[in-house]
């Protein structure tokens, strides 16, 4: 047996017999990659289990799967809150570099489409989940999270029914309470926060007119600013047909009903025609902004807990449709119960 050969089966048998656990030893801690940020997915059990459960934050997107009209695709809310969620990852991880940052995959689901404005339950653009789904998901995840001795969790959502924002908001105030963490629901904290909101104002006074904004009306679903959104993080998916589009302004939720209740409602609101990439970048990075102010407040001591959030209950004008969505998914709820309860025969 020539030398080398000696001598290479010596070094595989010493790396095998350091390697292996022997009787009385324990196995050692892995070490976390080098890098700060880190997708969840991507990573051991012992990597996960090396971080700093002081110094780690976790980041939840959610997103919704949802008609938005003639020219924008379903999943805008999704494409939306991940390109937001990177962005702030990214400037927390510069911010805090003694700190990791996990982002956890994204949820694509969630509650209540756009279609229900116009009391369409079922729409071929959206697939939702019921109400109790959602909250019970976030819930799930957050305590996983949270029993697994990590201490903070934020959950950043690109989806604006009442109904799914609260239910997003139970669920982090759940785990708050139960696991004694921080778990928040920034985008509520966002759209309550004076401060952000004034940014925006100006944001939107550099871009358009006040007479135009006004001819925009509530611009809460497919109108300008989504569209300017996609434009900037996905003009790929944007059909070239939103320029001709008409506008569809309602000033007040009773007229926003009005509009999506008409039989030809194409599922837009506002005037997507008059959205730019220019206007949509400063809308994400807007966006970027708010979020990455409020984890860093958050993890520097001030209580977001009592801060308001929007929306805190289900408007008037809209809660007699919500209420029809929630008895409807109750019953389907109630069938899915009784299939199972019967043994389910198939």
């Amino acid at each position: 047996m020539n030398r080398l050969l000696v001598m290479l089966i010596w070094m595989m048998t010493i790396g095998f017999a350091a390697s292996a656990p022997g009787q009385g030893t324990s196995p050692r801690r892995t070490v976390p990659p080098r890098s700060r940020l880190y997708k969840l997915e991507e990573l051991t059990r012992l990597q996960i289990d090396a971080l700093d459960r002081q110094r780690t934050l976790f980041i939840l997107p959610l997103g919704m799967i949802e008609q938005h009209g003639p020219h924008l695709p379903v999943g805008a809310d999704t494409f939306g809150v991940m390109f937001e969620a990177n962005g702030a990852a990214g400037r927390v991880t510069r911010a805090l570099p003694d700190w990791n940052v996990v982002m956890m995959p994204a949820v694509h689901y969630g509650h209540s489409g756009a279609n229900t404005l116009g009391d369409r339950l079922v729409d071929p653009g959206t697939y939702a989940i019921r109400q109790s789904t959602l909250r019970s998901l976030v819930a799930d995840l957050g305590g996983q999270v949270a029993r697994n001795g990590f201490k903070w969790i934020f959950v950043m959502n690109g989806h604006g029914a009442p109904t799914h924002n609260i239910a997003i908001n139970e669920a982090c105030d759940f785990v708050s309470e139960k696991f004694h963490v921080t778990m928040l629901h920034l985008s509520g904290l966002f759209r309550a926060d004076g401060a952000i909101q004034s940014n925006g104002e100006r944001i939107n006074a550099r871009h358009f007119s006040s007479v135009e904004l006004s001819a925009f009306g509530m611009d809460v679903h497919a109108g300008v600013s989504e569209t300017a959104g996609m434009l900037a993080v996905r003009p790929d998916l944007v059909r070239s047909t939103y320029k001709t589009l008409p506008a569809r302004a309602g000033h007040s939720l009773e007229e926003l009903r009005e509009i999506a209740t008409a039989p030809d409602w194409q599922g837009y609101l506002s005037a997507p025609a008059k959205a730019t990439a220019a206007y949509g970048r400063a809308v994400e990075a807007w966006w970027i902004d708010g979020f990455t102010d409020l984890i860093l407040r958050t993890v520097r001591g001030e209580d977001m807990f009592t801060h308001a959030r929007i929306p805190a209950a289900v408007p008037p004008a809209v809660a007699p449709v919500l209420e029809k969505a929630l008895a409807s998914e109750a019953a389907y709820g109630a069938d899915l119960e009784e299939w199972l309860q019967q043994g389910r025969t198939r």
